[in-house]
């Protein structure tokens, strides 16, 4: 009986088998007969590179939303006190405008001429000249702020249009995903219980079970969190607490143990300190394919947990065998020690 997380997709590819298996700017996978082991796990390969590349944009495209949904938060505190200030500076020029009208727009010449008390009217002056200077001041003041409020409203446009763009990106790539993501589907309904258990189980260990031995309470628990969420489904973008996807589960692994990391299996490659795949301790992140595109957790005796793809989910399986399955070894990290 297939595990928890292991069920396949059985439904057909939404496009035909054959156009959903084409390389990367390389020779068609469909070639090759996907009716027997060798051919499916050839199918199977492109399809899985071809989902994990659509996840890692995926990924960065989800970081663009969210970033820019959190510099257009902190702009609309921004835009409202600017508003306020505007506001404000408004209403003193009308004040100020209204004052003059009411004056009656009477030269200072002609009402030097008719006052009664020209000493005093001449006080006067020296007040209104200085009244006008202020009227200056408040108008460039207002012009200025007017401004900085166009270029703040200008800037939460600008935010919000990318924010929709990746969501729209977003959207894109999961529809493509799910259509190659039911290629995977048929491709592995098309062989026999027995073939299809070679190619899957191939590697893949059942269970959860393996001590850590990472050698620092951090990455213990990371180690732990991870391989307590095998069985688990795998879903685009997400970092738990029942579905994960690649960076999704590192990212919850991590967090468990009170670390912070982005979720993008390409910005992940760029953290920590670079480790050899001789060197690989528990809790270190290994990654694959060029450009990186996939990323698991190092556990213990050659093993790693990552989320794979949908059809099995996050699974526990030898680093070797997925080298073997088509999955080029990329490099790895180390995140804590």
């Amino acid at each position: 009986m297939l595990s928890r997380g292991r069920k396949y997709l059985l439904s057909a590819a939404a496009t035909s088998l054959a156009a959903s298996l084409v390389l990367f700017g390389g020779p068609a996978v469909a070639k090759a007969d996907p009716t027997t082991v060798a051919g499916a796990k050839a199918a199977i390969a492109q399809l899985e590179a071809e989902i994990g590349h659509m996840e890692e944009q995926y990924a960065e495209a989800k970081l663009t939303k969210e970033a820019a949904e959190q510099r257009s938060e902190a702009l609309k505190a921004d835009l409202a006190s600017q508003q306020a200030k505007v506001d404000a500076l408004h209403e003193q020029a009308a004040e100020f405008a209204r004052a003059s009208f009411q004056s009656g727009g009477v030269d200072t010449t002609t009402r030097l001429f008719t006052s009664g008390d020209p000493d005093s009217f001449l006080q006067q002056v020296t007040t209104v000249a200085k009244v006008d200077e202020n009227i200056n001041q408040v108008l460039q003041q207002y012009q200025a702020e007017q401004a900085n409020l166009d270029d703040l409203k200008r800037a939460s446009d600008a935010e919000a249009s990318n924010a929709a763009q990746a969501i729209d990106e977003m959207t894109k790539l999961t529809a493509e995903a799910k259509e190659k993501a039911a290629a995977q589907a048929e491709v592995l309904a098309r062989l026999s219980d027995g073939d299809r258990a070679e190619l899957t189980d191939n590697g893949v260990a059942t269970g959860a079970s393996g001590a850590s031995e990472a050698t620092n309470a951090t990455t213990r628990q990371a180690v732990a969190y991870a391989l307590a969420q095998v069985g688990d489904a795998y879903v685009w973008g997400a970092e738990g607490p029942n579905a994960f996807d690649c960076s999704g589960l590192m990212v919850a692994a991590y967090r468990s143990a009170g670390v912070s990391i982005t979720h993008s299996a390409i910005g992940l490659s760029g953290t920590g300190r670079s480790v050899s795949k001789s060197d690989l301790q528990p809790g270190d992140l290994i990654f694959w394919y060029s450009p990186v595109h996939h990323v698991g957790m190092y556990v213990r005796g050659g093993m790693m947990v990552h989320a794979r793809n949908v059809n099995v989910g996050v699974v526990k399986q030898s680093v070797d065998s997925y080298i073997k399955a088509g999955a080029p070894y990329s490099g790895a990290v180390r995140i804590v020690g």
